[in-house]
């Protein structure tokens, strides 16, 4: 097995590790700040939360170009590349961090024409200062973790996540537990985000000796090369926050604070969902870069084909059992008067299955820098979302905004982003349709029904029953699609990546 490959084993692997161990420790912990601070300040946080998330465009899609042209140095062993684009990217980044700065001041003096309720324009304010400075800071440090991400080194920044994510949980329960709010939440986090940044700053310094941080090296032409790739991610990161960010605006604008809750206890789930197939299988993007420059045509097709399996199998599972088991473990996590968020989660989750089928399409299109298609389409979602979110949540309230979110969705991912991503790589679009696409989708289907008409008269609101039931649907659906989805050849890899794991998680290299 190659090195390339035994990366990706190993970072596939914390990835997964540090997803279960944030889902784990965000479901246990949600009912404890949600009663710690109560509905509205919890709604108030989530707010906050969504509008500082714009704070996030102001690095202009920089980071997907830096880890573009890194792997793409990388692959063609390009050093004198690497120090430019790091050290241009890292002065770009720097300015940005200062204007981010300059910004959470101005927000915090205007304040009061953003919150109605008087009484919390204090509050409101020193959370903008707190996690703005946060970001600002966060900024230029960005650059090293991009690097580690050029170089398929996902383990490293993974373990130095699960820390942060151990040292936060821990803060957080100290503080709350002894009455602490909601600035506490903010310092805690902007803390132990500063800190993950620095980790992986020292970490690429020992590592990458060859990576020297000096300003004869910042280009200016290089500038120009990283906002022409980035301009596009960027517009794809502002569709982004109309197809995710800006549920919890509208339900605020039109329906409450309070309302944001039930909301965001469902599509927090969906989030988890998101997050589990991004961190198993959304490391492909410097990959596809580096067999792009090597000029490794017919390996990217064979990757792309086999993750595209991989990621729909892998979605219709986690979809399936969050279908089956996530009403009553909701009755039993956060109450009855939360199952609403049952029906959230059922609305978002076909879309998101969808989605989440097509990770290797947009991995695919970012690193053989062809996103400008995924550009367009994602702002036109973006844009749909909104306008149909503002209309539906006046009629059907929360499940409007879900349903909003969830339609254009499935126009865009199931028929549109595949089609340009076949032509992109001169791929025929009915082989993968026919012979990839829906496969995997009636196959999944099928397994899927009679699962849930197999175990749904079994499920209670139990925490053990739901895991038992869960392993097992889990363990009939992975060997029932290892048989019947994947062919011999594909079968024997996965047995070579499970003796890797195996190795892995025996003697850690």
């Amino acid at each position: 097995m190659s090195k390339k490959a035994k990366s990706l084993i190993s970072g596939s692997f914390l990835r997964s590790t540090e997803f279960i161990a944030n889902a784990v420790i965000g479901i246990v912990m949600m009912p404890f700040i949600i009663h710690s601070l109560g509905d509205h300040m919890y709604g108030l946080w989530i707010f906050v939360g969504s509008f500082l998330g714009y704070y996030g465009l102001m690095d202009f899609g920089l980071n997907s170009a830096v880890q573009r042209f890194i792997s793409k140095a990388v692959g063609t062993n390009d050093i004198e590349e690497e120090n430019r684009i790091c050290n241009t990217a890292l002065g770009v980044f720097t300015v940005i961090g200062g204007f981010a700065l300059i910004m959470s001041f101005v927000v915090a003096f205007i304040v009061p024409l953003l919150v109605v309720n008087i009484t919390e324009v204090s509050l409101f304010r020193k959370l903008i200062l707190i996690l703005g400075i946060n970001f600002s800071i966060g900024f230029p440090l960005r650059v090293f973790a991009g690097i580690l991400a050029a170089n398929i080194r996902f383990e490293l920044s993974s373990m130095v996540d699960l820390s942060k994510l151990a040292i936060r949980t821990l803060l957080i329960y100290i503080f709350l537990l002894d009455g602490y709010g909601v600035i506490a939440l903010a310092v805690i986090t902007a803390t132990l985000d500063i800190y993950a940044y620095s980790v992986k700053y020292f970490i690429v310094r020992k590592l990458y000796k060859h990576i020297v941080l000096s300003s004869r090296y910042f280009d200016k032409s290089r500038i120009r090369t990283l906002f022409g790739y980035s301009v596009y991610t960027f517009v794809a990161q502002v569709a982004d926050q109309l197809r995710f960010n800006i549920d919890n605006l509208v339900i605020t604008v039109f329906i409450g604070l309070s309302s944001v809750t039930p909301y965001s206890i469902g599509a927090r789930f969906i989030a988890y969902f998101s997050e589990f197939i991004s961190a198993a299988t959304g490391m492909l993007a410097p990959v596809f870069s580096q067999y792009h420059a090597a000029e490794q045509y017919d390996l990217l097709k064979e990757k792309y084909l086999f993750m595209t399996k991989i990621n729909g199998y892998l979605s219709f599972l986690v979809g399936g059992l969050l279908a089956i088991f996530s009403r009553e473990f909701i009755i039993r996590w956060a109450g009855p008067e939360y199952l609403v968020s049952y029906s959230v989660i059922l609305v978002l989750l076909i879309p998101r299955i969808f989605a989440l089928m097509q990770v290797p399409s947009i991995q695919m299109l970012f690193g053989i820098s062809k996103h400008k298609f995924f550009t367009v389409s994602n702002s036109i979602e973006g844009i749909l979302n909104l306008i149909a979110s503002v209309v539906l949540v006046k009629y059907y309230g929360i499940l409007g905004v879900a349903l909003g979110t969830a339609i254009p969705m499935i126009t865009v991912k199931l028929f549109i982003q595949p089609i340009y991503t076949c032509k992109a790589i001169r791929l025929k679009v009915s082989y993968y349709y026919l012979n990839v696409l829906l496969p995997v989708m009636i196959k999944s289907m099928l397994i899927i029904t009679v699962l849930w008409i197999v175990l749904r008269r079994f499920v209670t609101p139990d925490y053990t029953r739901i895991m038992v039931l869960a392993v097992s649907a889990l363990a009939v659906f992975v060997i029932t699609a290892f048989f019947i989805g994947f062919n011999k050849n594909e079968r024997d890899y996965f047995r070579s990546v499970a003796r890797m794991y195996f190795i892995f998680t025996r003697h850690g290299n």
